[in-house]
């Protein structure tokens, strides 16, 4: 068979369907995750715009790559296309965030309302108690289907024409990834003294543990900025 890459035609075809399929998806996960719809629906978007996720479209993609021309519509065409077949994974997750709770004082905290709980929360072990909970929700509803989204993906990826998601984006989409990691090394390595100098005076202040004893609940804690409360009184918040 005959391998064909798409035409230029083609190509402002999809470039003018790809920008209406990431304005829908954007719409849909703003409003779920913002509060305005119970459910995310990602299943009609995906199937409105079909022809964009088609593995054979998305590798006549990949053979009108010129150099970086047409590279990020691949690109592109290569996410959209692990995004359909994970499709399914995102929208369970989503729905078990948006289900899933735990009891606190009474009341049933929200898996997604837990972060800022804790945050808010100013005693340690309570914090600790409910970070738990939330760890053990994460555990068993959410881990097994962020796990089977990965091998989903990792299974496609030949189709992609790599055998790691590293590969794929290092040799197919030209991503520098081993420069970027020496970047972040130097950084880490010039900063990581001053860093735990400075966020152990910062935890001990604010939160009362030192950084080598401060736990993700008591860092929840530090950033929620409640020494900063007086200066924004409840009576003085506009509507």
């Amino acid at each position: 068979m005959t391998e064909t890459m798409a035409t230029e035609r083609e190509l402002d075809g999809y470039r003018a369907g790809a920008d209406r399929f990431e304005a829908e998806l954007n719409e849909e996960y703003y409003l779920h995750y913002a509060g305005h719809k119970p459910e995310l629906d990602l299943r009609s978007i995906y199937e409105r715009h079909a022809e964009l996720t088609d593995l054979e479209t998305v590798k006549r993609l990949g053979r009108a790559v010129r150099g970086r021309e047409n590279l990020e519509l691949f690109r592109f065409g290569c996410e959209s296309y692990l995004g359909e077949l994970t499709r399914e994974h995102a929208e369970k997750i989503a729905e078990l965030e948006a289900t899933l709770q735990v009891p606190h004082d009474g009341e049933p905290v929200g898996y997604r309302m837990l972060p800022p709980t804790i945050a808010n929360t100013a005693d340690r072990s309570t914090r600790a108690r409910l970070e738990q909970a939330r760890n053990e929700l994460t555990e068993e509803h959410l881990n097994p289907l962020h796990l089977e989204a990965v091998a989903t993906t990792q299974r496609a990826l030949p189709e992609l024409g790599a055998e790691t998601y590293y590969e794929l984006y290092r040799d197919r989409f030209g991503f520098d990834l081993d420069g970027l990691a020496g970047q972040c090394r130097a950084f880490l390595d010039s900063t990581e003294r001053l860093y735990e100098e400075a966020m152990d005076r910062a935890l001990r202040e604010h939160v009362g543990v030192g950084l080598a004893e401060a736990e993700r609940y008591d860092t929840r804690r530090f950033f929620r900025g409640a020494s900063w409360d007086k200066a924004f009184p409840a009576d003085r918040m506009l509507p």
